[in-house]
């Protein structure tokens, strides 16, 4: 009997309970989508800045070779 509560029960009641939790949306900075300030805020101290509000344009052209 322990080992159905262990092994079917215990695990279908988290998956189940999975789709109910949510992430809280406190503290949420702009510029930061991963968390990493937040992270490295936990890990080194934090420096109270906020991050730059800075648009990197990506390079999508393709690269064009001379092969001659």
């Amino acid at each position: 009997m322990t080992a159905i509560l262990i092994f079917l029960v215990l695990p279908l009641g988290l998956i189940v309970l999975s789709f109910f939790i949510r992430p809280l949306d406190r503290d949420r900075r702009l510029g930061d989508p991963l968390g990493v300030s937040q992270v490295a805020g936990g890990l080194f101290g934090s420096h109270g800045l906020e991050p730059d509000e800075q648009v990197v344009r990506e390079d999508t052209e393709p690269v064009r070779f001379q092969l001659d």
